[in-house]
Formats: structure tokens, C-alpha cells, sequence
């Protein structure tokens, strides 16, 4: 009977012992799933290391200290700039995508148009120079270049380009059998990348690289016009198993994606990212009313989201074109017009104020 008793207080013992050891394995796994968590969450400190600038365009590398190598990414991605160009000099987030693709980068390089009525460009043109130093995130985003055995159709509009370029790379490094890049652009000034494009498509076999402008000059020798559906297909080899991919304003893209369903591509191969409000003239006049009893005066600004952020109210935000749903407010009362589609889930009464701008006044309750 002891040595019966003896040999279950040593398997009892046993049974603890490996459930002591499970528990600080969990343990273990959550603690490095939370350090993961938060080092993805702390911002990167970069240096400029070179500025160019092609007509209202400008080309920014930016590296770490001692050129230490950054977090890899996908083609398509983008990175949050932190800048003191808001009212007082308060910290504004922008995103820009990440213009040039390698595996192992020791830079980013971000095409920046200067937009006049925005705040963060013409900071970002101003003040950023060869040697100064910002808060960057780390990449991030859900619109990337996907695996493909077939052909794929990266699509730009102006500063659109920007990630498509970054997904020229990824595909010609990954065996991509054929690569038909277009960039539609309204002035020669504005064909960011041309002569590399151009080389790299005189070079290489697999590269089909198209240009045309909408309002070209008089020397201009090369395709006119804009850019739709038809015109892209009539480059394409196969189109039912081609991948599509674009950035650009909504109206282009909405034209195109409309277009490209209508000649019979599946949906699901058409992927795609909007950079911005379409242009327009801002509302004036509405009071725009929180829960918490603050009231604001829409005076000119294009969102819901720019006027919060002139008067330091604003929610969080992130992609500015309705689709990483940061900004999501609840609509108490009043109606809004949509200057974008949502492009993420939305519930009931919810709304964008990067998309959104009052029809009248509005009441607003912020998350959180």
C-alpha cells in the first residue's frame, strides 16, 4: 500500500509539474506576442538622406541612424509620416506609400505631391531636408501585391504611381512572366519614374510600360487622352487570368473598375487603393456638434475629419480615403454627404469623417 500511495503522490507530482511548465510556456508566448505587439506599435526614427523634386512632385529616402537596415515590407504598403504641422504645431499623421520594393531595405523612398490646401505637404516641403530627422511607423497595410503565376496590370494615376513602382519590383523579382504598367498623368512634368520605366521595359521582356497624358503639350508625341478600361485591356495578353492592380483618384478608378467587370474580369482579381478626396470646394456654414457639448463651424474645409483636426479634436486616422476605418464617428443627428465609398464594414448610423462632410448641422459621437 505505500509503495502504491508513493507512486501516485510521484505521478500527481509529475502531472503538476507539466502543468507548471504548460502554464509558463503560455506565459512565455503571451509575453513575447505583447513585446511583438509593442515594438510594431513604436515609430521609427529616420533621417532624410535625399530630396528631389520634379515639378509640384518630390522623392524622399529616409534611413536609419548609422544606415542600420529597416523592417522588411510588402509591395503596396505604406508608412505613417508624424509631423508638427498642425495648429500650434501639433502632431499630424500621413500616410504615403512605399515607392521603391527590396527584401532586406536599408531605405524608404516616398513620392510626395505637394497639395496647397493640405496641411502635412507643404510642411513636409518646407521643413524636410538632407539631414533632418521624423517619427515614422512601421509599414503597414492590407493593399499588397499577391502571388501570381499570370500576368499582372499595375495602373497609376499621378502620384499613384508611387506603389505601383514598388510592385514592379516585388513582381520582376518574383518570376513575374509579364508586367504591363500604365500611368495615366495630366502633364509630362508629372510622369514620375519614366525613364526608368522606360529602360527597364527596353531591358527586360517582361515589362510593358505605358504612358498617356490628359493634358499634354503641343510637342507631346505620345498617347493622349484618359486612361479606361478599354484602353488598358487592349495591352492585356490574357485578361481572365491577368491580376489587376491601381491607385488613384475615385473617379478614375470607379470608371475603370466598372469598365473592367463589364469586359468580364472577376472581381476578385481587381485590387485597388484611393489616395485622397476627389478635388472640390469645402462646405462652409454648418455647426458640427459633439456629445461631449463642443461645437465647431465648417469654414471651407473639405471633411468632417479637417475640421476636427483644425480645432484639435479629431479621432484617429490614418488612410484619409475612407478605407483603414479609424475615423469612424457615431451620426447623431443631421445628414452627411459620402465623398468616397466606405471601404471597410460600417455599422448603422456610423460614419468616415475623412469621406464624410455635413449636408446641414450634424451631431457626432467620437469612439472611446
Amino acid at each position: 500500500m505505500i509503495g502504491i500511495a508513493t507512486a501516485l503522490l510521484a505521478a500527481l507530482g509529475l502531472l503538476a509539474l507539466a502543468a507548471l511548465v504548460l502554464l509558463l510556456a503560455d506565459g512565455v508566448r503571451t509575453l513575447l506576442h505583447r513585446r511583438r505587439q509593442e515594438r510594431a506599435a513604436r515609430p521609427l526614427l529616420l533621417r532624410v538622406a535625399t530630396r528631389r523634386e520634379q515639378a509640384d512632385l518630390l522623392v524622399l529616402h529616409l534611413q536609419a541612424p548609422r544606415r542600420a537596415r529597416l523592417p522588411a515590407f510588402a509591395a503596396g504598403q505604406h508608412i505613417l509620416l508624424r509631423v508638427p504641422a498642425g495648429p500650434a504645431g501639433r502632431i499630424l499623421q500621413r500616410a504615403y506609400s512605399l515607392a521603391a520594393w527590396t527584401p532586406r531595405p536599408h531605405r524608404y523612398e516616398l513620392g510626395i505631391k505637394r497639395e496647397p490646401q493640405g496641411a502635412a505637404s507643404p510642411w513636409i516641403w518646407d521643413h524636410l531636408k538632407a539631414g533632418s530627422e521624423l517619427q515614422v511607423s512601421r509599414p503597414r497595410g492590407h493593399f499588397v501585391l499577391e502571388p501570381a503565376q499570370a500576368e499582372i496590370v499595375l495602373i497609376g494615376g499621378g502620384i499613384g504611381i508611387t506603389p505601383m513602382r514598388a510592385m514592379l519590383h516585388a513582381a520582376l523579382a518574383s518570376g513575374a512572366p509579364r508586367v504591363l504598367l500604365w500611368h495615366a498623368a495630366r502633364t509630362e512634368a508629372e510622369l514620375l519614374y519614366r525613364e526608368e520605366f522606360e529602360a527597364l521595359a527596353e531591358a527586360d521582356l517582361r515589362v510593358d510600360y505605358r504612358c498617356l497624358l490628359s493634358r499634354p503639350a503641343e510637342d507631346w508625341s505620345g498617347r493622349r487622352g484618359r486612361l479606361d478600361a478599354a484602353r488598358v485591356l487592349e495591352a492585356v495578353q490574357q485578361p481572365a487570368t491577368a491580376d489587376f492592380y491601381m491607385c488613384a483618384g475615385s473617379a478614375l478608378m470607379e470608371a475603370l473598375c466598372d469598365g473592367l467587370l463589364v469586359a468580364g474580369v472577376e472581381r476578385s482579381r481587381i485590387r485597388f487603393e484611393a489616395f485622397g478626396l476627389p478635388p472640390g470646394e469645402g462646405v462652409s456654414g454648418q455647426t458640427v456638434a459633439l456629445e461631449d457639448g463642443r461645437e465647431y463651424v465648417m469654414a471651407g474645409e473639405p471633411s468632417l475629419l479637417a475640421l476636427l483636426e483644425a480645432h484639435d479634436a479629431a479621432p484617429a486616422s490614418e488612410c484619409r480615403a475612407g478605407t483603414c476605418g479609424q475615423c469612424r464617428v457615431r451620426l447623431l443627428s443631421g445628414e452627411v454627404r459620402w465623398l468616397l465609398p466606405a471601404g471597410v464594414e460600417m455599422a448603422e448610423r456610423e460614419i468616415l469623417t475623412c469621406v464624410c462632410a455635413p449636408v446641414g448641422d450634424v451631431r457626432l459621437a467620437l469612439a472611446g
